[in-house]
């Protein structure tokens, strides 16, 4: 009898532990719209465990090329040209997504937001118009207003990229100043956030020069260093900034393709693992690649493979929560694939599972 009870208890243990293990959690995809394909933001249900995807609902709003999310609330920037370019909160509500407000940027072609991690303030990259807006935010209420905005100059020696500010993207650092990247000016700026008279603002901290004609668009920051890895979209060459003094010194300048590669590049993103062993960064154009490095113990980096995405325009990818898949979104080819990865070795092999989206650009969890 009593071995009978401990065989019951052992497989009711196992559904347990099973049940907990596999998870089914909201996944949520940015895309660019146009009359016959995507219609906005897709919420998918994503299996922890299998990568199995199920499609919950679909959003109606504008090129929502970046998104984020702070718990219930999540911000889209509408990446228009036309006077209609904006930035928009829902409030989500189960699987779907209820519009709260939108209001205007004072640049064109928002590409970037980036949202405060106590949900006071968001921060608006524009790509055209070389400007950096501030907004106040509310988890239920959205948007509060527009709270100001940075003003950048410059350009760089390509003039038919460069020719003007191009501001592409804006995260928090490990010391809570906001990084901005210029593909414009070949900067990185660095920030303070102070809040005066009841709004947030943006004092600039110092300048970190890139190499010319690179065009910094995204960084990743160590977690445990002081190093900030920056990746260029006309070069695809990853960089490795050390924090020295008060004084950001390049260390390390790393091509990331495969040798030999002689196409046209187009580098998109980077991550860096939560255990800070390995960076992973997307080119587009001829080369279609997700590279992988391997953190060495001074925060440089060595490249261990070149993996191809399986389709075009790697725009946007990103870890599943427990980074045993990565998913990467192929605009071009209107297909997001999704890579086993390896945690001890930082590689990645092909999981067999996609999700058909129409120009996916950005993926969140």
């Amino acid at each position: 009898m009593i071995k009978r009870y401990f065989s019951v208890a052992l497989i009711l243990m196992t559904v347990v532990v099973t049940e907990i293990k596999a998870q089914k959690i909201p996944l949520y995809i940015g895309t660019y719209t146009e009359k016959g394909g995507s219609k906005g933001i897709y919420t998918f249900s994503f299996d922890t465990e299998t990568a199995d995807v199920t499609l919950l609902s679909e959003t109606e709003t504008p090129s929502p090329s970046f998104i984020a999310r702070k718990n219930e609330l999540l911000l889209a920037v509408n990446e228009l040209t036309d006077g209609n370019q904006s930035i928009s909160a829902f409030q989500i509500e189960g699987n779907r997504l209820k519009f709260i407000n939108k209001l205007p940027t004072t640049g064109s072609a928002p590409c970037h937001v980036l949202l405060d991690p106590k949900g006071k303030y968001a921060i608006v990259s524009n790509y055209l118009g070389g400007t950096l807006d501030i907004y106040g935010i509310d988890s239920q209420k959205g948007l509060l207003g527009h709270e100001g905005n940075v003003k950048f100059e410059g350009s760089g020696p390509n003039k038919k990229r460069q020719d003007a500010p191009h501001i592409h993207s804006a995260f928090f650092g490990k010391d809570n100043h906001v990084y901005v990247s210029d593909l414009g000016s070949d900067q990185i700026y660095e920030f303070q956030v102070q809040k005066k008279d009841g709004k947030h603002t943006l004092n600039l901290a110092s300048i970190i020069k890139t190499p010319a004609g690179a065009g910094p668009r995204h960084l990743a920051f160590h977690p445990k260093k002081k190093i900030i890895y920056a990746i260029m979209e006309m070069t695809a060459d990853v960089l490795v900034y050390e924090k020295e003094n008060d004084t950001w010194v390049e260390k390390q300048r790393l091509n990331m393709n495969a040798e030999g590669f002689s196409g046209n590049s187009g580098a998109a993103d980077i991550k860096v693992s939560k255990d800070g062993r390995f960076v992973y960064a997307t080119d587009r154009v001829d080369a279609n690649s997700i590279a992988s490095f391997k953190v060495l113990r001074d925060g440089t980096l060595d490249k261990i493979q070149v993996q191809p995405v399986l389709g075009k325009g790697p725009r946007n990818f990103n870890f599943s929560p427990d980074e045993k898949f990565v998913l990467v979104g192929n605009q071009i080819s209107n297909e997001v694939v999704i890579f086993k990865r390896d945690k001890k070795t930082g590689l990645l092999t092909d999981s067999g599972k996609r999700i058909n989206a129409f120009k996916p650009v950005c993926l969140i969890f």
